[in-house]
């Protein structure tokens, strides 16, 4: 059975403000550690269809986090939500991240699906311990990524 996780951030910028900065993804390799995300093959932007990959490692060690975008309806003049599908053979699954105005904020909620492909199914609970781990570093990249 696979993990999921929810992190919810507040920030005072305008949905749209905080859109542009989330889905930066040249502030992704800058703020992620051991990590460089970019566009496959090279895009100036992204939308539906649009393939990137998150390589993390150090040296030659290391795993590539391939996604693709699903959903994407950039917020205009209120909410909005972009859905990417893990693709990856060492990570799959999916996130749904939402802007959404909230008092004079914008709170971004991003819900992972966490799958562990290479993971025998006797050994399933590790996806769920896996994403309880993994959802405070999403935190603290969300709030970077808006700093």
């Amino acid at each position: 059975m696979a993990g999921e996780f929810v992190v919810e951030v507040d920030t005072p910028m305008a949905p749209a403000q905080a859109w542009a900065c989330v889905w930066d993804l040249d502030r992704h390799t800058e703020v992620i550690p051991l990590t460089t995300v970019e566009t496959v093959p090279p895009a100036s932007h992204l939308g539906v269809g649009t393939e990137f990959c998150g390589r993390t490692g150090l040296g030659p060690v290391g795993f590539d986090d391939r996604m693709r975008v699903v959903v994407w309806e950039p917020p205009t003049t209120g909410a909005g939500r972009a859905v990417v599908a893990k693709t990856g053979s060492v990570i799959a699954g999916g996130i749904e991240v939402a802007f959404t105005p909230h008092a004079g904020r914008t709170r971004i909620t991003w819900r992972q699906h966490v799958e562990l492909p290479w993971l025998p199914s006797r050994l399933s609970g590790a996806e769920r311990l896996a994403a309880r781990l993994v959802a405070p570093g999403y935190r603290m990249v969300l709030r970077r990524l808006l700093a």
